[in-house]
């Protein structure tokens, strides 16, 4: 095996832990700031949408009044991960 392949093997997995990490503490900070807002705030309204996959099944879940509005871009910011993965999966099979 070439010296510069073992590098960039070696070095795979310590950039892919550092991006978990930043994406993991990304969600924990908003998920404290959601709940900051929530607590600091008297009276409010509270919308939310999920799109859950289970294999190719989409579930779809909403509350609120906004919930449409929710359900929408969670459905565009899927179609926005998928796209990248597979961007990204096409890169990493031809590299």
């Amino acid at each position: 095996m070439d010296t510069a392949d073992s590098e960039v093997q070696e070095a795979a997995p310590t950039v892919a832990l550092k991006l978990f990490l930043v994406g993991f503490f990304l969600m924990f900070a908003g998920v404290i700031v959601l709940m900051a807002s929530a607590l600091f705030s008297g009276d409010g309204t509270v919308s939310g949408g999920a799109i859950i996959f289970i294999g190719p099944i989409p579930i779809v879940l909403g509350v609120g009044p906004y919930s449409f509005l929710a359900i929408v871009l969670a459905a565009v910011l899927t179609v926005i991960g998928f796209i990248v993965f597979l961007w990204l999966r096409k890169k990493a099979i031809q590299a």
